[in-house]
């Protein structure tokens, strides 16, 4: 009966913790409004008996027993709710003694003024209503805990304290169904206003999850439908840029691990910046490579040119972060980038419980050959034939015509000629 469940089935582990931390949260955040509230409605009735029969020492003590049970209720709350493990029945126990104290302060008005309490004049209606909305209110309370089930608990209590306080009364008057409806329908309220917070806690809990292992513009893809989350890929032109940061294997040899992490970590930080300045997407980090993706997973025009815009500034960023190494003693990173454009499938790869948004096809592999010959030609930044064309920028100059690995036929690598 999936309406009574807490936790919907494809809740993973971890965001299972994060909505019971959450819950806990929300029950002392609660329990604050509670404290708060009752102190002040107690406070509120020994002035105004002060004032108005002097000083009554049964309404005196009533009152202070009452502040210190509630006081001591709500610091166990707040204790219950902030150490140990999580407590699923915290959030019962606590509704349940919300409308125990509403029901005692019932019972308390009504001994109160037969001593003269000053309620002795007030319309025994208006004393109701006024209960009644505070069990109303508490009952919407209920929507910042977490479960459907807490809802109906909530409600069925709500719905048993308005009786009795109705029925039992010292007036002729009895509980009409539409007072009941009025309660039934804060109910509704409260599992709206869960429903609506749950999903929206979900979807940026799934999000912020999702933004630190995938590209940005691939989440915002895949929360519109504009990409299937379901294995397969399609056909698309697309531009690959593939980075590599040259004598990393004697980085690594002469540095702690701990110094290479850190540079590299600022070093992916700085790159991603141009990369997703120019529309393009980060396909993997490869250990200390970075492939690149322009034109997926949704389409855009001047790929080519986008591509070798985030690959210019990307070389000027590396300039800023060398200079910043250069200040903390740190070691200069040089690096190579490769750009190649054409046709590639686009899409998931992998099973239905694991899977990766990525590009496949001839177009990568050049991508990552030309890559391979910055080295060797001397230039930080070498651009494909077919880029050079789909771009028409007139600063690129030919500069080499090499056969890559694996390959029969020769390709026309261009290049900036501030590269």
């Amino acid at each position: 009966m999936k309406w009574l469940k807490h936790i919907d089935d494809s809740f993973d582990s971890l965001l299972t913790d994060c909505y019971q931390q959450r819950e806990m949260e929300m029950e002392n955040h609660i329990n604050k409004i509670r404290f708060f509230g009752l102190m002040a409605l107690f406070l509120l009735e020994l002035l105004v008996g002060v004032l108005n029969q002097g000083f009554d020492f049964i309404l005196i003590g009533v009152d202070l027993v009452s502040m210190l049970v509630t006081a001591g209720w709500c610091w166990l709350v707040m204790y219950l709710a902030t150490t140990g493990s999580y407590k699923s029945w915290l959030k019962y126990v606590s509704i349940l003694f919300d409308y125990v104290i509403i029901l005692a302060i019932t019972l308390e008005m009504e001994y109160l003024t037969e001593v003269g309490h000053f309620l002795r004049d007030l319309h025994k209606t208006e004393f109701e209503l006024m209960l009644i909305s505070a069990l109303i209110l508490f009952n919407v309370m209920s929507a910042f805990r977490q479960g459907r089930v807490i809802i109906y608990f909530s409600t069925l209590c709500c719905l048993g304290a308005t009786t009795l306080i109705l029925e039992h009364s010292h007036t002729a008057r009895t509980i009409e169904m539409h007072e009941q409806i009025i309660v039934l329908f804060s109910g509704l309220l409260a599992w709206s206003l869960s429903h609506y917070i749950t999903n929206t806690y979900t979807r940026l809990r799934h999000r912020e999850r999702l933004l630190r292992y995938l590209p940005e513009k691939l989440v915002s893809a895949v929360e519109t439908g504009a990409v299937d989350i379901e294995p397969g890929g399609e056909r698309r032109n697309v531009t690959i840029l593939m980075a590599d940061i040259r004598s990393f294997t004697g980085l690594c040899e002469h540095n702690d691990p701990e110094v290479v992490t850190g540079m590299l970590n600022r070093y992916f930080s700085a790159m991603s910046v141009p990369i997703f300045k120019h529309d393009g997407m980060i396909d993997k980090f490869i250990g200390d490579a970075i492939m690149a993706v322009f034109g997926a997973p949704q389409e855009k025009n001047q790929n080519a040119d986008n591509a070798i815009f985030a690959a210019q500034e990307m070389l000027t960023q590396l300039a800023v972060l060398n200079s910043e190494f250069a200040k903390e003693g740190l070691p200069q990173l040089e690096i190579g980038i490769g750009i190649h454009s054409g046709e590639a499938i686009a899409g998931n790869v992998g099973s239905i419980s694991c899977m990766d948004y990525t590009v496949i096809g001839d177009t990568v592999n050049v991508a990552a050959r030309i890559e391979s010959q910055t080295k060797a030609l001397g230039y930080k930044l070498l651009i494909s034939q077919s880029t050079a064309e789909q771009s028409q920028l007139e600063s690129l100059n030919k500069v080499a015509n090499v056969r890559l690995k694996g390959r029969d036929k020769t390709i026309d690598l261009y290049s900036l000629s501030s590269s």
